[in-house]
């Protein structure tokens, strides 16, 4: 039986996914179309988005295991919706840049928040299950908004799909509001709070093999959502083309999760699966550049994000006690901030360098390397 705290959360992030799936895909074809940006432009202004992602995590992580988690869940909606309708007004690259920080700082809220508080209100041994719960009604969201920004790129234009998406952000607050009571933290002394955050940190330190995946996965992730709606955009694919992609991309996000627990069994060996799917996709995207291409491309990255997710998340909260799983999972979400920053800059300045498919033969080589080394080590 799912708590009512676990079903708030899963409520607010469905709603959260919807207005994502609405306009996050088009951002990188609005700063192409309607502000002129280059590559390079469009890989910064991801960065920029990404860029509280590698920092405020983990002090985010630490006041989560010290404040109430829906106080920062609520946060992170509010901020979410304004810096989602200022997108409405941009007239330029730069101020495009600031609304996208300011839209990187309410994730680094919302998302720490929603996993601890999924977390703290589950026992061990059904951790994963409510965690597959939170994140398939973050997929559903995410797989609804595309077409409806699609309905709404039919008939209306850029600046509407930008205020409807605040607008549905704006009723997240509702479930956010309600989880005041579940968030209380555990209590416990500042010096067992810092000597947990000192072991955690050795922790991470000690598995090489979990940190990498985490990179390549942030990396790829960052670039398929930053970068890549504006290589398909050049592609002669057109904004309602995009928004049914990241529909498909969804439905096998969605598609995936039923079968996560059968695959999660196998620990590195599934995350090695992940990585390999990724890097056929990214080969996809770089040799094709069809409708049917791309979709195949999507659907391979939205398999691998729903093996990456829910298994890495097992390894770093398994046999961790609840007053310490805000640090831990901060930690990790600076690691996975760190690669989701550098993903689409790195991309974005090696389309302008080398031409727009490169960044995606490297992350084929990078990802067949890694997956080929988890396998090598595991036999080991």
């Amino acid at each position: 039986m799912i708590s009512r705290a676990v079903l708030l959360v899963a409520i607010c992030a469905a709603i959260v996914g919807v207005s994502y799936g609405m306009h996050s895909p088009i951002v990188p074809v609005f700063a192409r179309d309607q502000l002129a940006a280059d590559y390079s432009q469009v890989g910064l202004i991801g960065t920029i988005n990404y860029l509280p992602y590698m920092f405020a995590p983990f002090f985010f992580g630490m006041l989560l295991d010290r404040l109430n988690k829906s106080y920062m869940l609520v946060s992170g909606v509010l901020l979410n919706m304004f810096s989602i309708f200022m997108l409405s007004t941009v007239q330029s690259v730069p101020e495009i840049m600031l609304y996208r920080t300011l839209a990187g700082v309410a994730h680094a809220l919302f998302w720490p928040s929603a996993e601890v508080l999924v977390s703290t209100n589950t026992t061990p041994d059904r951790r994963v299950k409510s965690i597959s719960t939170f994140i398939a009604a973050w997929i559903l969201g995410f797989m609804v908004g595309p077409l409806i920004g699609k309905l709404i790129l039919d008939v209306f234009n850029y600046i509407m799909l930008f205020q409807l998406a605040a607008a549905i952000m704006a009723a997240g607050m509702v479930p956010s509001m309600l989880l005041r009571r579940y968030g209380w933290p555990a209590v416990q002394k500042d010096l067992e709070v810092r000597a947990g955050t000192v072991q955690i940190m050795r922790e991470v330190a000690a598995r090489p093999t979990l940190s990498s995946v985490i990179l390549y996965y942030a990396i790829t992730f960052g670039v398929v959502l930053a970068v890549l709606p504006a290589y398909m955009n050049e592609a002669s694919l057109t904004s309602q083309d995009i928004e049914v992609l990241f529909f498909l991309f969804g439905i096998s996000r969605f598609a995936t999760l039923m079968f996560v627990p059968r695959i999660s069994v196998y620990g590195v060996l599934a995350l090695a699966l992940a990585v390999l799917a990724t890097a056929i996709a990214m080969l996809l995207a770089f040799v094709f550049t069809s409708f049917l291409s791309f979709a195949i491309a999507i659907a391979l990255v939205g398999l691998a994000t729903s093996i990456f997710y829910p298994v890495t998340f097992s390894l770093v909260t398994r046999d961790t006690p609840s007053g310490q799983i805000g640090a831990k999972l901060g930690i990790y979400n600076a690691l996975f901030g760190s690669g989701w920053t550098a993903g689409p800059i790195v991309a974005g300045l090696s389309s302008d360098a080398f031409g727009s498919g490169s960044p995606y033969f490297a992350f084929f080589v990078a990802g067949s390397i890694l997956a080929g080394s988890i396998v090598m080590f595991k036999r080991r």
